[in-house]
């Protein structure tokens, strides 16, 4: 991956002038995603697993022990994205995959079901979370599909459609576990 030199959110200030740190916009996604999915797994009552090297187009694993009626505990693959670009339409978030990412999240002869989720934040940093007394606001929202089993393309990338019935919370991610665990696909 190769980082602009040039990063538009350079210089930025807090409200009292203190000055942001200098970590890239990419990475700073990549930890705010990770803090989103992580504060959705812990209220679930679940566990990531942190993979260290991402070959199989996978950032992290989703771990549940639970009563379900095929297995005693659940796992998922996710691959997380971020971005503050205007992706969500009516149907749902438009994100365009590599080809190679595609067919990696796609292919139906894994071991571990996978899944795609796209945080959305707001285009400006300093809005992407609000801390109160009353609590921590982590802004926006995540929405998550399972490509297993699409069809494969013959270009360099496909958009793909995250639904919008898919916003990526507890309730979600616990009844995309159960139909793991139940021996069922995402």
């Amino acid at each position: 991956m190769v980082l602009s030199t040039q990063d538009p959110w350079d210089g930025l200030r807090t409200p009292q002038g203190a000055p942001y740190g200098t970590m890239h916009m990419t990475h700073c996604k990549e930890q705010f995603s990770l803090a989103f999915v992580h504060a959705i797994t812990a209220a679930a009552r679940c566990k990531i697993s942190d993979l260290r090297v991402d070959d199989e187009r996978i950032d992290f694993t989703v771990r549940q022990t639970a009563n379900h009626r095929v297995y005693s505990s659940a796992v998922v693959d996710v691959q997380m994205k971020c971005t503050e670009q205007d992706v969500l339409k009516d149907d749902g978030v438009h994100w365009r995959l590599s080809r190679d990412h595609y067919d990696a999240l796609r292919d139906p002869h894994t071991y571990n079901r996978k899944i795609l989720v796209v945080l959305l934040v707001p285009s400006r940093l300093g809005e992407w979370l609000e801390v109160s007394d009353e609590g921590m606001l982590l802004r926006r929202s995540a929405y998550w599909t399972c490509l297993e089993g699409d069809a494969s393309i013959d270009t360099d990338s496909k958009t793909v459609v995250l639904p919008r019935e898919h916003v990526f919370t507890v309730g979600q991610l616990l009844a995309i576990l159960q139909r793991i665990g139940d021996g069922g696909a995402p």
